[in-house]
């Protein structure tokens, strides 16, 4: 599966898991399954499509086996680059790869200042295992896996009693790895705003998982007097769990909501037909691509043949044509690609190449684009090789499949 399609079939998953969530469960207070459902459908949202299409392929996989050919070395000096869809839109890799580089800088600076404030301030060791850290660079509570920080001094102990009972509810619920997480997803698809949106909606339901736990141990009356209090602007720094960082009114409105009657969790049960759909698109998508094709003749394995195909010339030939007509991609030889790209084609009852495809190893690789040149080049030629004389069985030409793999390796 190609990357294109990959990312069209991610959207399609994350924005129907998106779509139910919005519509059946994000007014409920099943945050814990809640929480649990939007980390499922990111993890669905990007193993589904790939799973799906490969058990489609396995479903069409042919009955017969390929003749495999000798590995042919090539190792050419030509510097003149051969078109292929890896250099036909380089600009596209290089926005990718500045927005991810951006991405993950953002979150190197926000590791980085975490680790200066705590190795900066005063700590002290509280009796469930998180550490409590003063420092003067915190304005606010806020929290990093076992790490709370708080301000030097605050003036109503009162209020900071429930705020850092807020800040040790998200210690104990590992927020912090999925925040992790989430930033990772956002630098890979910084690009995607369901990324964005699955970690906004996860950080949200942070803050009422870790609402409904502190406003358990006083009123909730006061304690939503204290969001209210402490509701100003602030600088959130990445991977923290701020005690202000939700949007106010959603955080009072579940905080005030009476708990959601266990029979509503039947709308958990609308994800099953969700993914069932999913799987029967995707794989349904991979056989109607196959069955598009014109009808053919069977294609005949190795072990049906009567007289094996063969090059003019034989193989001495077919190494000859290869040598004379790649040309070692440029950007490959600047990178120092090396590899070996087993294309697979099918021979007609003339002769002729048909059906060329690359094995899916050689098409995961050719994401890279440097070597998806090498992978492009491969294909060209072996697309232009001329007729070969065809396999025969029972004093007839028929079709049968073979595979060549060419190893390019610089000299």
């Amino acid at each position: 599966m190609t990357m294109l399609p990959y990312l069209l079939n991610v959207t399609i998953c994350w924005g129907l898991f998106a779509l139910l969530y919005a519509l059946l469960l994000r007014r409920e207070t099943f945050f814990r399954a809640n929480r649990l459902y939007l980390l499922l459908s990111v993890a669905l949202g990007l193993l589904l499509p790939v799973a799906a299409h490969r058990l489609g392929e396995l479903l069409l996989l042919p009955e017969g086996l390929a003749l495999e050919l000798p590995v042919l070395t090539l190792g050419l000096p030509q510097a003149e680059d051969a078109p292929g869809w890896g250099q036909a839109l380089p600009w596209l890799w290089w926005v990718y790869g500045i927005g991810a580089a951006l991405a993950a800088t953002r979150m190197l600076w926000g590791l980085a200042v975490l680790y200066r404030m705590a190795a900066s301030g005063r700590r002290e060791r509280l009796p469930d295992g998180a550490c409590l850290v003063r420092t003067p660079r915190a304005t606010m509570p806020f929290s990093f896996f076992h790490w709370i920080f708080v301000p030097g001094h605050l003036a109503d102990e009162a209020d900071f009693d429930k705020m850092l009972a807020h800040e040790r509810a998200h210690v104990r619920g590992l927020h912090s790895a999925d925040v992790l997480l989430l930033e990772l997803l956002c630098a890979a698809f910084w690009f995607h705003p369901l990324a964005h949106w699955y970690r906004r909606s996860l950080r949200t339901l942070h803050e009422f998982l870790a609402d409904a736990e502190a406003s358990r141990r006083t009123d909730r009356r006061e304690y939503g007097l204290l969001l209210l209090r402490q509701a100003q602007p602030m600088q959130a720094l990445v991977f923290a769990n701020h005690f202000f960082q939700a949007p106010l009114k959603q955080r009072l409105l579940m905080l005030t909501r009476g708990a959601s009657p266990a029979m509503r969790g039947w709308k958990y049960s609308m994800a099953l037909p969700v993914l069932v759909l999913l799987v029967f698109y995707f794989q349904k998508n991979t056989v109607s691509q196959a069955a598009s094709a014109p009808e053919k003749q069977p294609v005949y394995a190795p072990n049906q043949l009567d007289k094996q195909p063969a090059y003019p010339g034989g193989i001495p030939a077919l190494a000859a044509y290869l040598s004379q007509n790649i040309r070692y991609p440029e950007a490959a030889r600047r990178q120092k690609i090396e590899g070996t790209v087993l294309v697979m084609f099918v021979l007609d009852e003339t002769g002729a190449v048909t059906q060329t495809e690359v094995s899916p190893s050689a098409a995961a690789k050719a994401q890279q684009p440097e070597f998806g040149a090498l992978v492009a080049e491969a294909v060209r030629v072996v697309q232009q090789m001329p007729r070969w004389a065809p396999a025969e069985t029972k004093g007839r030409a028929v079709r049968c499949q073979l595979s060549l793999p060419i190893r390019f390796k610089l000299e």
